[in-house]
């Protein structure tokens, strides 16, 4: 689990992160400067123009172009939105609605299995829940999962038919020097495999401090991998459910 692309922790500390910046410096624009260039950046372009006697507004202080067209970018989008017609453009309406619901697991769960209860394509599940960036949802601290509004139900009633494993995959933390190589054969998969899954490189042959995903028992047969996004079971392939 990475915060950092959870949907909905990412936006409310970016909200939280802004308002801050606002509180500080008294000015959206600075403040989004200082989203952009950093808030220390944006003190100190402030105290040299103090110093010298000049304005400290937005358009007075020194900064990266990157950071100069930041804004304006952000003000001309703001502006298309409110009304498209005045530039010639035509935008979809989208509903004042929710798009997505929450749902908290009280276990773990294979990713691939989650999409396929909620009735949705494994690539729409993923985009809406980016921060589970390996097969499984760790069942740990009642983790939430989001899901359109209109598939909370069916999550629901689908999962407390599912009668199966709800996952191929556990967690394991590997005990004082402990190779790797022990660890890929105790759970019936390559060293590679045991690599590649939990995104070791190089030559090492242990790691310290890290815990593991490896499959349930010595099967082999969990859900393969590509790039670290977990990709959905076979029909009839019941280990992988």
């Amino acid at each position: 689990y990475d915060g950092r692309r959870d949907v909905l922790a990412a936006t409310d500390a970016a909200l939280d992160y802004l308002q801050k910046l606002y509180n500080m410096f008294g000015s959206w624009e600075l403040a989004l400067a200082a989203y952009n260039w950093g808030e220390g950046s944006v003190g100190r372009a402030i105290a040299k123009n103090q110093a010298a006697g000049e304005p400290t507004d937005y358009l007075s202080l020194r900064m990266p172009p990157e950071t100069r067209n930041y804004v304006p970018k952000l003000m001309a989008v703001k502006n298309i939105v409110l009304n498209p017609a005045a530039f010639g453009l035509s935008l979809n309406s989208i509903p004042n609605a929710p798009y997505f619901g929450t749902i908290k697991l009280k276990q773990r769960m294979d990713v691939a299995l989650a999409a396929r209860l909620a009735e949705v394509p494994l690539d729409e599940f993923v985009a809406l829940n980016p921060a589970y960036n390996k097969p499984l949802v760790a069942g740990i601290g009642k983790p939430t999962l989001l899901l359109p509004v209109d598939k909370v139900s069916s999550f629901s009633l689908n999962l407390e038919n599912y009668e199966r494993p709800l996952s191929s995959w556990q967690t394991y933390t590997p005990r004082r020097g402990e190779k790797l190589a022990a660890i890929a054969q105790r759970f019936g998969i390559s060293l590679a495999r045991l690599k590649e899954i939990n995104a070791i490189s190089g030559r090492k042959k242990q790691v310290a401090a890290q815990t593991l995903l490896v499959p349930v028992g010595k099967s082999g047969n969990a859900p393969a991998l590509l790039a670290h996004i977990p990709q959905p079971d076979h029909p009839g392939n019941d280990s992988a459910a």
